[in-house]
């Protein structure tokens, strides 16, 4: 699917929005993907789960892992779509770790997913949590790439790549231009 496609179902089901948002990560930017405008949609995320299949079809996929939360709902399509074992990396402490006796082997092939890449931070983190484990990453899909730099010298694709500046607090032109400041997601 070309990425105007794909650019123009982002903006009908209001996952691209532009405005002056507070991340996650505690940047600000001026635009934001509300992924769960993805999620709560099965058609769109099967069909966007299903690029990312065709990306790592060759693969030799074993398991697929995704951070909590939207990574970990990607990760369960992706797991029903290759019929494979789905493993989850939930927050504790500050870092992710796998645990609910999830098994994974040393010979098992990764593939982990999450829903927007914006510092890398969750995929580094689940990264970490497998570690443990030995096992072997295939690769690393994204929904949406929003990110300035690679993350990782891993396979990596991604549905929908922009690149958006994002800035600190103190460093950002919106709040210079006294734009109020949203905070969605999570909020």
């Amino acid at each position: 699917m070309k990425k105007e496609k794909i650019e123009k179902l982002l903006l009908k089901y209001q996952v691209l929005k532009e405005g002056h948002f507070l991340l996650s990560s505690g940047l600000h930017s001026q635009y934001y993907f509300e992924k769960f405008r993805i999620i709560e949609n099965p058609v769109l995320l099967t069909k966007f789960c299903s690029l990312i299949k065709k990306n790592f079809k060759d693969k030799k996929i074993d398991i697929v892992c995704g951070p909590t939360t939207g990574g970990a709902i990607i990760a369960y399509e992706l797991a029903r779509q290759f019929k494979k074992k789905l493993v989850i990396a939930e927050k504790e402490n500050e870092k992710r770790v796998i645990k609910r006796g999830f098994v994974i082997k040393k010979t098992d092939r990764v593939l982990i997913v999450d829903d927007v890449l914006t510092t890398g931070a969750s995929i580094r983190e689940t990264i970490n949590a497998l570690k443990p484990f030995g096992c072997k990453i295939a690769g690393i899909a994204v929904l949406i790439d929003r990110s300035v730099k690679k993350i990782e010298d891993f396979e990596y694709y991604s549905i929908y790549k922009k690149e958006i500046p994002v800035f600190e607090k103190g460093n950002c032109p919106l709040c210079k231009k006294y734009i109020p400041l949203e905070k969605l997601g999570g909020s």
